[in-house]
């Protein structure tokens, strides 16, 4: 059976003009850019899609970063609005908002404490969904 391997793109409407929007997360987040936006290409890809969430800041999306205290004291320096680190067992969390209006959450993630998380409640997630 065919079955989706990961996932191909988030298109999201963020403020700001493009340009402008491409050369600040380049040069601030380091992030390869291309006239369609940013690609993510890596031997080990950990990336949550989420089809529906709750609260007022929607859509938000997620960039998994190396070492999230650095950007998180970098983008202080800069001046933009941050939220503080949250930790949990499957990583750490950030979230600040980019000199357009957008929300951006950062996380570094406990690699193998999440592969175990998601492979459990995939699980969990197909026995409790199986037919009768």
């Amino acid at each position: 059976m065919a079955r989706v391997l990961g996932l191909g793109g988030v298109f999201l409407e963020f403020k700001g003009p493009k340009e402008e929007l491409h050369r600040w997360y380049h040069k601030h987040l380091g992030m390869d850019m291309s006239p369609y936006g940013a690609g993510f290409i890596a031997e080990e890809q950990l990336m949550v899609l989420s089809f529906k969430r709750e609260g007022e800041n929607l859509p938000l999306i997620n960039f998994r970063v190396d070492h999230l205290e650095e950007m998180m004291d970098y983008l202080k320096g800069l001046g933009l609005e941050t939220k503080a680190i949250e930790t949990v067992f499957y990583g750490k969390f950030a979230q600040f908002t980019d000199p357009f209006g957008n929300l951006i959450e950062l996380w570094e993630p406990e690699v193998e404490p999440y592969k175990e998380l998601v492979q459990t409640e995939s699980k969990r997630f197909a026995q409790d969904s199986a037919e009768p």
